[in-house]
């Protein structure tokens, strides 16, 4: 049986002792299975079509020291702050037709070409 969890790791990115503590207490609820990515779209690329994933491998690997298996989910549900500078059509509009503004989870225009597009190429990496 698996029993886990959404695992947001990425917020800890500079206190990485924490992770340690986490999978401690993972242990401790026989937790074998964490989602990672959901909200991580701005660490995996911080500038458009600069990557980074080496705090994910870190991340797979210490879970995979540890028995844990990993779901490895597309970082869509919050897109980086660049993205709405640059590409505000990717922002959801409101009933009354005015665009959000940025900061919320799940702020995007699902019809828009722009995300659509930036969207295959973060889930090809």
């Amino acid at each position: 049986m698996l029993h886990g969890a959404d695992y947001n790791p990425e917020q800890w990115i500079d206190m990485p002792n924490i992770w340690g503590e986490d999978v401690r207490l993972m242990k401790l609820s026989h937790t074998n299975v964490v989602a990672v990515g959901i909200f991580s779209w701005t660490m995996l690329e911080p500038e458009e079509g600069k990557f980074n994933f080496e705090w994910l491998d870190e991340i797979m690997d210490l879970m995979h020291k540890n028995g844990n298996y990993v779901i490895l989910a597309t970082p869509s549900g919050a897109k980086p702050i660049w993205m709405a500078h640059k590409y505000p059509e990717t922002l959801r509009v409101a009933p009354n037709r005015v665009r959000n503004l940025y900061g919320e989870r799940h702020n995007h225009c699902y019809t828009s070409p722009i995300y659509r597009e930036k969207i295959a190429i973060i889930d090809r990496f």
